[in-house]
């Protein structure tokens, strides 16, 4: 699984992102923006901590193995997590 601020990859066309990395803000679709002023209206806190709740009994508590599309799927879980920290520090 992808740990880490240094290999962070979009999953779309596989360049890294950084934190800092604002050429994807630019390019949001309606439906990317609406799902951002869904997230809004639900308290953005509170559904980072569920997702990272998530992630963690996935990948902690679980005695399953994870193959590579779990993997990918809780990395996906944690980008969108991250993407809705940063759209609320702003």
């Amino acid at each position: 699984m992808r740990n880490g601020e240094d290999d962070q990859r979009c999953p779309k066309c596989n360049s890294p992102m950084t934190s800092n990395d604002t050429r994807h803000v630019s390019k949001l679709t309606p439906a990317q923006v609406e799902l951002l002023q869904y997230v809004d209206a639900l308290d953005g806190p509170n559904r980072v901590k569920a997702l990272k709740w998530v992630h963690d009994v996935v990948v902690y508590d679980s005695n399953e193995p994870l193959y590579c599309e779990e993997k990918e799927a809780l990395y996906q879980v944690k980008v969108l997590w991250q993407l809705i920290e940063e759209t609320f520090k702003k």
